[in-house]
């Protein structure tokens, strides 16, 4: 029987036998097909598991964003912690073999890995189930893919031909149970193939997801995702009416800010706010955010990630969000990540009200709200005075604030057109390299400018 390698151990999923008193273990690790997919419930039970899969230290359980963050630094972090690695990428003198970036890359194999077996057994879940489940899993693979071709994407999408950019290898089919199989060892998919990808899989999930689904993927999430996704191919049309959409369907089932903008972050639970996030208790979970961001005073490291007094500047004395920050070892801390076995939030409502305020200005278009109706719900929470007739510059600025430190710092660095640290946007310096090890197994792989 061909064995397929299930990168979690799920518990439930390994049968023991009593034979002659003795127990004959089946190898978590390598459980074949037609046991770990043989009944809805297991394949349900990978489903979940891949969502922990996606919470790794490595991926969005914090390494995706706060190396996002570090590497647009532009002054308002600076790292000072012993570990080079992640120096080199608030430095932006990344090496090949930095054991981070090439974390990040095959985390996000691994949940790529995981869905598309979920999705090929997708007949064996019972049927009132098989949408939304083969939503979730594309829901996964799609935020999967996006933060690889956005990390090691040649460039943007919006710096022209992405047609002929690499992009990352595309992998949709189920797969055999070692990577080093042939099967994996593809050349990189154009940037433009993996974007379309990743929209077909989230206009998919958007569809079938349910509105509310307690701490996996809703309705709401997979249009922020798509809203974001647009907004890095410079589609502000598409963006505004995906952020409109999540607003819709989050505002009419019980989402909404929370009063006090701190009452936001260090959460065991989701809040009202969060649309995705990943799950942390002292049990299970990781949120390296905390790691790099805090301080041993609250048991994370020695702070790390430092915030500039130039970044606290950037806030009125009247912004109730200054508060949030704290001082200790002589320097600013981002008080976000200031609590152990908290919740890493990926996707807050906040963000969706900004992204539609900022297409509506772009497009000169009142789609769902004006934009100064949807820059209020963020700056009224904060205190501050309602701005009539907000330029795109004031928008800009209060999103730099509302989420700052979150893990869209590059991003909005790369699409704004931004220089960092002396570094243009389209840099080579602001990409990741192609992981050595990757490229050791794969002669296929090439390699991006400038490593």
């Amino acid at each position: 029987m061909k064995k397929i390698a299930i990168f979690i151990i799920l518990a439930g999923l390994v049968t023991m036998t009593a034979c002659d008193k003795k127990l004959n273990l089946v190898n978590p690790q390598s459980i074949g097909a037609a046991d770990a997919f043989s009944t809805s419930d297991k394949v349900k039970k990978v489903l979940v598991a891949n969502y922990a899969a996606m919470g790794a230290a490595s991926l969005f359980g914090g390494d995706a964003l706060w190396m996002s963050e570090l590497m647009a630094s532009g002054g308002d972090l600076n790292w000072v912690g012993t570990f080079p690695e992640p120096k080199q990428i608030w430095g932006k003198t990344i090496l090949v073999s930095n054991s981070y970036v090439a974390a990040t890359y095959s985390q996000a194999y691994r949940v790529i890995f995981n869905a598309n077996n979920i999705l090929a057994n997708i007949s064996v879940v019972a049927a009132a189930e098989q949408a939304k489940v083969s939503a979730e899993a594309k829901f996964q693979r799609a935020l999967a893919y996006f933060e690889l071709v956005k990390f090691f994407g040649e460039k943007p999408y919006f710096a022209g031909g992405a047609a002929s950019l690499k992009g990352v290898p595309l992998i949709t089919a189920p797969g055999p149970n070692t990577p080093q199989d042939a099967a994996y060892l593809l050349p990189r998919s154009s940037v433009e193939a993996v974007y379309q990808q990743i929209i077909t899989d989230l206009t998919q999930a958007e569809t079938d997801l349910p509105a509310k689904n307690g701490f996996y993927a809703n309705k709401p999430s997979a249009s922020l995702a798509l809203a974001r996704v647009y907004l890095q191919q410079d589609k502000f049309a598409e963006a505004r009416d995906a952020a409109h959409r999540c607003i819709t369907v989050a505002e009419a089932n019980g989402f909404s800010l929370v009063g006090n903008y701190s009452n936001a972050f260090n959460n065991s639970a989701n809040t009202t706010e969060d649309l995705f996030a990943m799950q942390v208790t002292d049990q299970a979970g990781t949120n390296s955010c905390f790691t790099y961001f805090s301080t041993d005073t609250y048991g994370a490291r020695d702070g790390d990630i430092e915030v500039t007094a130039a970044h606290y500047a950037k806030y009125s004395v009247l912004d109730t969000r200054r508060s949030l920050f704290f001082f200790e070892y002589g320097e600013w801390r981002c008080g976000k990540w200031r609590d152990i076995y908290k919740n890493v939030k990926f996707m807050r409502l906040a963000e969706a009200y900004l992204t539609r305020a900022e297409c509506n200005r772009r497009l000169s278009t009142t789609t769902g709200a004006t934009p100064e109706a949807d820059l209020h719900k963020t700056r009224g929470r904060a205190g501050l005075v309602l701005l009539a007739a907000p330029t795109l510059q004031q928008i800009l600025d209060e999103r730099e604030l509302e989420l700052a430190f979150e893990g869209q710092g590059l991003w909005d660095a790369k699409r704004l057109r931004l220089t960092v640290d002396g570094n243009a946007w389209n840099s080579d310096k602001m990409t990741f390299p192609i992981p050595l090890r990757e490229r050791n197994v794969n002669p296929d792989l090439a390699q991006n400018p400038g490593y």
